[in-house]
């Protein structure tokens, strides 16, 4: 004679069961959390920095058009929300007649953010 056995079948999923799959969920949506604030403030970084760009070209190009040979200089510049602090420093070019320019933009804490470089040639 067969035995058959009337144990009774789980239905649904156990307590340790439902416990780890919410720690699993919770871990996954803390990562997700903070990867949207790093995100958040890596673009504003990068808008900041966009900016600074922006400035030093804006200087740059300024000393490149003038007609005399540049000198060096500090000042500020408005752009976006905030004035930018920018210093141009100059130095005898490869030839003669030509100076090399470089244009630095610094932040709030005076550190570069951004810079820009250019020759200017006697025209």
């Amino acid at each position: 004679m067969e035995r058959v056995c009337r144990c009774p079948q789980p239905n649904g999923f156990s307590l340790i069961e439902v416990m780890v799959a919410l720690a699993i969920f919770g871990l996954a949506a803390v990562a997700l959390i903070r990867l949207q604030g790093v995100s958040l403030a890596s673009a504003t970084t990068l808008a900041e920095r966009g900016q600074a760009a922006i400035v030093a070209r804006n200087q740059a190009l300024e000393a490149w058009v003038s007609p005399t040979p540049p000198g060096p200089a500090q000042g500020h510049e408005r752009a976006g929300r905030r004035d930018w602090v920018w210093t141009r420093q100059t130095r005898p070019g490869p030839d003669p007649g030509t100076v090399l320019i470089a244009i630095s933009v610094a932040g709030d804490n005076g550190q570069i953010i951004a810079s820009d470089q250019l020759l200017w040639a006697r025209r």
